[in-house]
């Protein structure tokens, strides 16, 4: 791998307005970070970050800006990596210090939300618990204010995370960091998975907290326009991994996009009945130029929390070779509907049929299909995939059970698979923590693949990848869905990539449809609030 950081200004001392000088909080030094094999898996990385500013650190998918926030906390992707060159943090050398030592240091002095935050949320805890975990001292309105800060009012800390969608858990543990008040915060990708408006309204946020509290950020994003905005400075990683990229896929070297990837199908295949502001309506979508094969119906289908309703009374229709995507804010029920119609939602009622036959809603469905069932692909596949398991483990456990492949043919089918995902076969030996983002995303996709899907649900799968990975993983999925006819259930925030590549709509709004359609139509002329501010 080769990494390249450059940085924009290099001040080790700056001066505020009012004449002041505010040392480095965080100072790092040719940071490189190696496996056990001695292979770069991020850096040489070179910055330094004042108190009371705010750094960028962008890159595409896989140039190691997780592992590089990762390092500031002294933490390495494996016992057996090592890294080389220097970082300081809060001035404490983070790659020096014993155990003991490095704990202190944690609780003190820096505060890190990654980017599968919902997985370190205590799930028996309600909000105000989780919270006081991590500040017990502060006040009733302390808890409040906290929560203002990332768009939540004060009944989430009555909830736990099982009741809050995938965005509200990530504001919930952007909140846990905020509320230590460290003087370093480093945040892996907190803007993912929230809807226009909210996106605006945190990174500002932050930038005003910095400011105000004189603390040093680290953040990373793939919205790079809305990061560079609040950004005092940019430290950008790019990377070349010419061995392990087919040529057939965008590449991105240096942040710049190299490669194409082509005009895709999806927007020309598909219609969708156009409803309007009713609570209760029923998409159809099917494949243009073909007689109707309805794959997969849904009707009335209701959804609830805790005794909180999130989903009322939602319907559609996919058809094979159609693609149908799912929109809203952040808690509007979009990845509950996902699991629902996975069977791994529990308290539901409505009608599911799969090829015409009911499927059971609910508490006591077990879904055991083979071939021609329903596959759903997580928003995180860092927590998705089994950290222990090699890719060809993971690939070769459904391929096994569901494909009833034989141990002699095993290997043959995994490289099949990479090769579906445009992976090199020379991956299938490496664990999760040895994949880039974008690697991961398409693992986590051959494995849904592996069951041979009729319905390939998408929940959020390209939120914290950047623009090139994210188009290519669209265009992945345009190829999947025309050769083997697979209809797809794409939920995203990415309403650039929703509008190029996803030809029908869904806008929930507090688990209720609010409008849907042809996209272009529907993002052309808004009717409902919720989708005006999708577009923000």
């Amino acid at each position: 791998m080769n990494v390249n950081a450059t940085k924009y200004g290099h001040p080790s001392i700056e001066v505020e307005g009012d004449g002041q000088a505010r040392a480095d909080s965080v100072v790092v030094d040719g940071l490189t970070v190696l496996d056990p094999s001695g292979r770069e898996l991020a850096g040489p990385a070179t910055f330094r970050i004042p108190a009371g500013t705010v750094t960028a650190l962008t890159g595409p998918s896989g140039s190691g800006k997780t592992t590089v926030m990762r390092a500031l906390l002294g933490q390495l992707p494996s016992a057996r990596a090592r890294a080389t060159g220097s970082a300081s943090v809060a001035g404490h050398d983070v790659l020096t210090l014993d155990r003991p030592a490095l704990h202190r240091f944690r609780r003190r002095h820096i505060a890190y939300v990654g980017q599968d935050p919902g997985s370190a949320l205590n799930p028996l805890l309600r909000v105000r618990a989780l919270l006081r975990e991590v500040a017990p001292d502060v006040s009733e309105p302390t808890l409040t204010d906290t929560l203002a800060l990332v768009g939540l009012s004060r009944d989430y800390l009555r909830r736990r995370p099982g009741e809050l969608s995938g965005g509200q858990q990530r504001r919930v543990a952007l909140a846990r960091a905020l509320i230590r008040r460290t003087g370093v915060l480093v945040l892996d990708e907190p803007l993912a998975g929230l809807h226009g408006a909210l996106r605006i309204d945190i990174a500002g946020q932050l930038a005003s907290l910095a400011r105000e509290r004189s603390v040093a950020i680290l953040l990373s994003g793939h919205d790079t326009a809305l990061v560079h905005s609040i950004a005092d400075d940019i430290v950008e990683l790019g990377m070349v991994p010419q061995a392990s990229v087919p040529p057939a896929r965008a590449t991105a070297t240096a942040g710049r996009t190299s490669g194409a990837v082509t005009e895709p199908a999806l927007r020309t295949r598909g219609a969708a009945e156009q409803t309007g502001n009713g609570h209760k309506s029923s998409v159809v979508v099917a494949a243009a130029d073909r007689p109707p094969d309805v794959v997969l119906r849904a009707e009335g289908i209701n959804a609830s929390i805790d005794g909180h309703q999130v989903l009322a009374d939602i319907g559609f229709v996919l058809e094979a070779g159609s693609v149908l995507a799912v929109v809203g804010a952040s808690g509007a029920g979009k990845t509950t509907l996902a699991r629902v119609v996975a069977g791994l939602h529990h308290s539901a009622t409505g009608s599911l049929e799969l090829h015409g036959n009911p499927i059971v809603v609910g508490a006591n469905r077990r879904v055991r299909y083979g071939a021609g069932g329903i596959q759903l692909v997580t928003q995180n596949p860092r927590s998705a995939l089994n950290p222990r398991r090699t890719v060809a483990q993971t690939l070769g456990r459904p391929l096994r059970r569901i494909g009833r492949v034989t141990r002699g043919d095993l290997a043959r089918r995994v490289a099949e698979l990479l090769a579906a995902v445009e992976l090199s076969a020379d991956l299938a030996a490496r664990y999760p923590h040895e994949l880039s983002g974008g690697q991961r995303q398409r693992v986590a996709l051959a494995r849904a693949l592996a069951a041979e899907p009729a319905v390939l649900l998408c929940d959020e799968i390209t939120s914290a990848l950047d623009h090139a990975t994210a188009a290519a993983i669209m265009a992945l999925l345009d190829r999947i869905r025309a050769e083997r006819d697979t209809a797809l259930l794409v939920i995203s925030h990415d309403m650039a990539l929703v509008a190029e590549y996803c030809p029908s709509l869904l806008v929930l709004d507090q688990g209720r449809i609010a409008e849907s359609g042809h996209t272009g139509t529907v993002l052309a002329a808004p009717t409902h609030n919720a989708t005006s501010e999708l577009l923000v």
